[in-house]
């Protein structure tokens, strides 16, 4: 048995929607999912057993994830009865297609875990207003990478990227004026103030705003290297 998906697609004016290409949307799904169209409209079937709704929410998950991360285009689930629709919600005005050569993902036991959690911590990223709450969640994908943070030692020059990711989150993060060593350096090198961010601060929102791509980066080349 299979359980049913209808793929409903939701533009934000004036933007076009989006055309999706079944045959790479296929590419990029395991055996177990079967994308289909008609007059309707256009639908995905999971080859799992109606029993299994819980297990099925998670596979879906974690490919819709990756499919925002890879296009732009955001797919929400949603269950109706026994069936899931899914809905895509376009929240960016700038989206691609897939990759002429996508293929499905290898969900193994190294990045179970791992991966789903970072790409969705990406759509939460993405989809956030408040600023402070999307430099978190960005470092929170680095950090699940397990990669080595450098140290930084020099205010004349600027951290090294991983560095610096650390430090923008450890200063939206906390609060306060008592600093570390390196946090204090890190404040002189930005020429501000050696104590952490303020939201009532427009020099500290600046900041904030400009560094938020550096962030951003880092987070997506952690993702990128496991897709």
């Amino acid at each position: 048995m299979g359980i049913k998906f209808n793929l409903i697609i939701e533009n934000i004016e004036p933007e076009p929607e989006p055309d999706i290409d079944l045959v790479l949307f296929q590419k990029s799904l395991s055996s177990d999912f079967i994308v289909e169209k008609d007059d309707e409209g256009i639908y995905i079937t999971i080859q799992l057993n109606e029993g299994e709704g819980e297990k099925c929410q998670n596979l879906v998950n974690r490919e819709l994830d990756r499919y925002f991360f890879l296009t732009a285009v955001k797919i929400r689930a949603e269950m109706v009865r026994t069936i899931y629709k899914l809905r895509l919600t376009i929240e960016q005005t700038v989206y691609s297609g897939l990759p002429e050569g996508i293929k499905p993902q290898n969900w193994n036991d190294t990045d179970r875990h791992q991966l789903p959690m970072q790409l969705r911590l990406w759509s939460l990223a993405i989809g956030a207003d408040d600023l402070c709450l999307r430099a978190i969640l960005f470092y929170q994908i680095i950090e699940l990478s397990g990669c080595d943070f450098p140290r930084y030692s020099d205010e004349k020059v600027a951290p090294l990227p991983l560095a610096e990711a650390r430090f923008l989150r450890n200063w939206v993060a906390h609060a306060g004026e008592d600093l570390r060593d390196s946090m204090a350096r890190y404040c002189r090198y930005l020429k501000i103030e050696e104590k952490m961010f303020e939201r009532t601060s427009s020099a500290h929102m600046d900041i904030l705003k400009r560094k938020l791509k550096l962030l951003e980066a880092e987070a997506k080349a952690v993702i990128s290297k496991s897709l």
